[in-house]
């Protein structure tokens, strides 16, 4: 009777198997397909039944599909493959004759991406005192070769094909700055450093380098005084630098500023009566090199303080008249500024 039903049973899932070879190829889950015989029994359904459970968790489907007995399992596997298009085929022979032990199973488990096949051969009776339970002892065999075939060949393979994960794209770098603040100019003729508006703009090279261009002026004009008179100075300077910045460390990054502008001073003479005062505008060439360093406030919002000197062509002498000279501008000349930049 249980021989019956089960012959039952499997033509109903051929049939179903059948409706839906088409799709079975293009899912998601790996498809194995088992063919069974016609004698299969009692034991062998309820172990194949448990596995199906345990691989549907893990996101394979089995399916069990009727094969006659007098086909043989190489043929099996053959024509399911054609028919279903499953990731693996799976085919029973019970014994036939009277050469095999009569609790005995052979399981052909067949991986069709590589084309190979598996062969094994269970039997009870290698086991002493199986009595009654020879056919749940070669079910249970037939089905941990079937499982372990499963995860070894197929469960890698799912893993694989799976998509790649998407790399996570690096946002660009802002390749534009502009920044407003204070720059400093101090000589070392004794007149107090002058503070003055600076406005820098910069094309970001690289990630780590920055071409800038930066013009300072109209400040604070120091004034020296002597017993000849008084003299006020309106000093300028307008250049274009290389900034190279660091790796960055808790908001932090170091910098270095090396590049080049031209010097402009005002000189405005004041001496005693009646001695006739003068105004000149001296200018000069100059070499810049600074250090400093870079605070990120927000993501493109940046504190900059740097401070270095600015090596001068020429030392021009400072007259408060023709005939009186108070100084002249020292070299080098220091130079500061501290901005607040924004990156776009």
């Amino acid at each position: 009777m249980i021989h019956a039903l089960a012959l039952g049973l499997f033509g109903l899932i051929s049939a179903d198997v059948a409706n839906d070879a088409t799709t079975a190829d293009h899912g998601a889950v790996a498809l194995v397909a088992v063919a069974l015989p016609a004698n299969a029994n009692r034991a062998i359904m309820e172990a194949l039944n448990r596995l199906r459970g345990e691989a549907t968790s893990v996101g394979f489907e089995v399916r069990f599909v009727d094969a006659a007995t007098e086909v043989a399992p190489l043929v099996q596997l053959d024509s399911l493959s054609r028919g279903l298009r499953p990731a693996a085929v799976v085919a029973f022979a019970g014994p036939e004759d009277g050469t095999q032990a009569a609790h005995s199973l052979d399981v052909w488990f067949l991986d069709r991406a590589s084309g190979k096949t598996s062969v094994a051969h269970f039997a009870a009776d290698e086991v002493a005192n199986t009595g009654d339970r020879s056919d749940v002892i070669v079910a249970v065999r037939a089905v941990d070769f079937i499982r372990a075939r499963m995860f070894d060949t197929l469960a890698g393979r799912q893993g694989d094909a799976s998509p790649p994960k998407r790399r996570q794209e690096v946002p660009p770098i802002p390749r534009y700055y502009v920044s407003g603040g204070i720059g400093v100019l101090s000589t070392t003729a004794g007149f107090r450093p002058s503070l003055a508006p600076q406005i820098k703009v910069g094309y970001r090279l690289t990630a780590w380098g920055r071409l800038d261009a930066t013009a300072l002026g109209f400040g604070t004009q120091p004034r020296m005084s002597s017993s000849a008179g008084q003299v006020s100075l309106d000093q300028r300077f307008v250049g274009a630098s290389m900034t190279v910045l660091g790796s960055e460390w808790h908001r932090l990054r170091p910098l270095a500023e090396v590049g080049g502008g031209e010097y402009v001073v005002v000189v405005q003479g004041t001496p005693n009566a009646p001695r006739l005062g003068q105004t000149t505008t001296l200018t000069s060439p100059g070499a810049v090199i600074s250090l400093g360093v870079a605070v990120t406030i927000v993501s493109r919002l940046v504190f900059e303080a740097r401070a270095g000197t600015l090596w001068l062509a020429s030392q021009s002498k400072i007259n408060s008249d023709p005939s009186t000279n108070i100084g002249s501008l020292g070299r080098p000349t220091w130079l500061a500024g501290a901005s607040l930049g924004a990156s776009f």
